[in-house]
């Protein structure tokens, strides 16, 4: 598998004022045959004055060409300032085959469930009495919150669906068509009557992500088809320490996993990190330190420097995340559940990357886990 990740501006220069310290949950310390994947950062003074970048994973490198199944992942703000999304979209060649897209946004601990982690270390960096919280997990609390401040009739999980479903079997060509067509419609028109079942008012926005995701966003190649018969989950998971979380794609042919992307989101010092999308709007506004919530993957040059400064690390940590997601397209869930079983019962002396090459991270077995839950996800 092929994964290409995007070089984000960064301010190396200040690098040596980042304060970061190794972030292994099994207490070992990074090494060159088994590397941590996270590192702590806090914000400097000199962090605190930067002005604030973005960095959404996009890349303008091709697609493989068709008969490869493989998914494009970028970070998108369709709706508003105060909520970033992931965007996944599974494709073929030119034609789109499934789309996965999640809001995180601030919101009220007692009404709503918090991602992964809130209650440990990553979630120390929310604004006060906040948790950052997955819509799509949320769509009961979050349709409710829509009926009772906008007057919605109708939750978010049903308009995502209709959004999502609508762009599957089309072309960009196709949506960017359509969301000409939401753009001519009158005041009292209802989105409805383009994009069957889909009432938000900002479904041009979703749909526009789709399309920028399909365009430019990072991409993960998988196997060798010509079926579009794939089946999908996306999961949210904490395959490493606590001060991050995961996003995890995955698409099945069968029982065997035929794509996967998978990110990490972590608060980091802004002064050498671009943060996701509204990072520089409401939705970066209050967080504590003066951090920013970013993309590992997004960020791939910056975090890999500072794994190797601060904790040697050999390799970069999309070079280890492209050989875990390498290893684990082709096989059923009890394939890469016996890897698990073999990388746990490693010794002291040795290398992840001796069951799963190419592989550094001292939580490899973690990574896949989180892989595995996703496929077992798949309905």
């Amino acid at each position: 598998m092929k994964k290409i990740t995007l070089t984000t501006a960064i301010l190396l220069a200040l690098l040596a004022a980042t304060g970061c310290s190794a972030d292994d949950k099994k207490g070992s310390e990074s090494s060159s045959t088994a590397q941590s994947s996270s590192v702590t950062t806090e914000s400097s003074s000199s962090a605190a004055a930067a002005d604030i970048t973005i960095a959404d994973g996009s890349t303008k490198d091709s697609a493989p060409a068709e008969g490869t199944v493989y998914m494009r992942q970028l970070l998108t703000a369709p709706h508003g300032t105060k909520s970033f999304a992931v965007t996944n979209v599974t494709m073929n060649g030119d034609k789109i085959l499934a789309v996965e897209l999640d809001e995180f946004q601030y919101v009220s601990p007692d009404d709503f469930t918090g991602v992964p982690n809130s209650d440990g270390a990553f979630g120390e960096n929310y604004p006060t009495d906040t948790v950052l919280s997955s819509k799509k997990e949320n769509d009961k609390a979050y349709s409710e919150m829509m009926a009772d401040k906008g007057g919605a009739t109708q939750g978010w999980a049903e308009s995502m669906d209709a959004i999502t479903a609508f762009a599957v079997g089309k072309t960009v060509s196709e949506l960017e068509d359509t969301v000409k067509e939401l753009a001519d419609l009158g005041e009292d028109a209802n989105p409805a009557d383009v994009v069957t079942g889909a009432t938000f008012s900002d479904t041009s926005g979703y749909l526009q992500a789709i399309i920028d995701a399909a365009t430019k966003g990072t991409i993960s190649e998988g196997i060798k088809t010509s079926t579009e018969e794939l089946k999908e989950a996306q999961v949210l998971g904490a395959p490493h320490g606590d001060k991050s979380f995961s996003v995890t794609t995955v698409a099945m042919d069968g029982d065997k996993l035929a794509v996967v992307s998978l990110d990490e989101f972590q608060y980091v010092d802004p002064a050498a990190f671009g943060g996701v999308p509204n990072s520089d709007a409401d939705f970066g506004a209050d967080v504590q330190g003066g951090l920013v919530l970013s993309s590992k993957e997004a960020n791939n040059d910056a975090y890999s420097d500072l794994m190797a400064d601060k904790g040697g690390a050999s390799q970069g940590w999309a070079d280890s995340m492209n050989a875990i997601a390498k290893f684990a397209v082709g096989k059923t869930v009890s394939e890469l559940e016996a890897s698990v079983k073999e990388l746990d019962g490693l010794g002291e002396d040795d290398s992840p990357a001796d069951v799963v090459t190419g592989a550094t991270f001292s939580d490899t077995s973690g990574y896949l886990q989180a892989i595995i839950e996703a496929m077992k996800a798949v309905k």
